[in-house]
């Protein structure tokens, strides 16, 4: 199963449960707006390129504890 595919089964779950959504950041080898939208289409919080370092990552899990929906880069 690719990520998109088991995003949106996380969110349906989440959806199914009454749980809040859970921060999903889609990590890709491209940076082409349509997998972009098709990852936020599929329920991502947030979007960025591989590869990721460890610094970015760090700041994208602090971001996701107090917002919804960023692309970042």
């Amino acid at each position: 199963m690719y990520g998109n595919q088991v995003t949106k089964k996380i969110r349906h779950w989440e959806s199914t449960h009454g749980q809040g959504p859970t921060p999903i950041l889609a990590l890709r080898a491209n940076a082409l707006k349509e997998e972009v939208k098709e990852s936020l289409q599929a329920g991502c919080t947030t979007y960025s390129t591989k590869p990721i370092k460890k610094d970015r990552l760090l700041q994208a899990t602090q971001q996701f504890a107090h917002s919804t929906r960023r692309i970042w880069k």
